[in-house]
């Protein structure tokens, strides 16, 4: 190890030990099955990163949460998604047993259809399918100083976008944060969505509220619907305003009587 482990408590009440190692060492401890104890592990050979993460309770009704969200608004937007459970990212190349594990993860639009077809021809086929093609989509529920270099990390692996959530243990205020990412460029921030057309992360916080007191699946459902549906409507205002045809004032030339 480079250096001793440090436990941390995150804004949500989750508790995160971080350890630093050099990439071999990494590689080696990638043998254990660290998912007996920790439900969240990141075996990162590349920034020298061993993040091991016991989720309170916030923070998994907010992956909770978004799970709903994002299938709700990608079935909508974009016409298919696929929710990744615990999915274990990792570049090309990098040693089985190693890498990321986001909150949530998406595959949406054609990424979903294909992953489904790669389930249609069965497991090995799906896993194949996991190890090839990036989700679309990643969220991360809970920010600590654990995180430098992760969205870049998820923009080498192929992610295209990054949900960040910022909130904190005791009260229900929540900010969102969207990220374009791509290989060998830096994190972009986003005003909305590209990946689930014009999405807002002030959509997302309204609907949070919305599922978070759901009691049933169609209440939860309908909530984020209000919000796709809204958002919609308002895309096509502006996209009939910004066509509008301005008309331009005739010009009249002098005649020779």
């Amino acid at each position: 190890m480079n250096a001793p482990g440090t436990m941390q408590t995150g804004p949500l009440g989750s508790t995160i030990h971080v350890l630093r190692a050099d990439a071999e060492t990494i590689v080696e401890l990638a043998a254990l099955d660290w998912n007996r104890q920790f439900r969240r592990v990141c075996l990162d050979p590349v920034r020298g990163v061993i993040t091991l993460m016991s989720p309170s309770r916030l923070h998994e009704d907010l992956a909770s949460i978004f799970d709903d969200i994002v299938r709700v608004a990608g079935s909508t937007l974009a016409g298919a998604t696929r929710t990744l459970r615990s999915p274990r990212l990792r570049g090309q190349g990098e040693p089985p047993g190693t890498g990321m594990e986001p909150d949530c993860a998406f595959y949406v639009g054609d990424r979903a259809k294909g992953y489904r077809a790669a389930l249609r021809e069965g497991a090995t086929a799906a896993d194949a399918y996991l190890e090839s093609i990036a989700p679309d989509l990643v969220v991360e529920a809970e920010i600590t100083s654990a995180d430098a270099g992760k969205a870049e990390r998820y923009g080498e692996m192929g992610v295209r976008e990054l949900w960040r959530l910022h909130g904190r243990q005791g009260t229900q205020e929540l900010q969102v944060e969207f990220f374009a990412l791509s290989t060998g460029n830096a994190p972009r921030a986003l005003d909305a969505s590209e990946i689930l057309e014009g999405l807002t992360p002030a959509d997302v916080c309204e609907a949070v509220d919305g599922v978070r007191f759901s009691l049933t699946d169609e209440e939860s459902r309908g909530a984020v619907a209000r919000v796709v549906r809204r958002r919609q409507r308002a895309s096509v205002r502006v996209r009939e305003e910004e066509g509008t045809y301005q008309r331009q004032p005739e010009e009249h030339t002098a005649t020779t009587p």
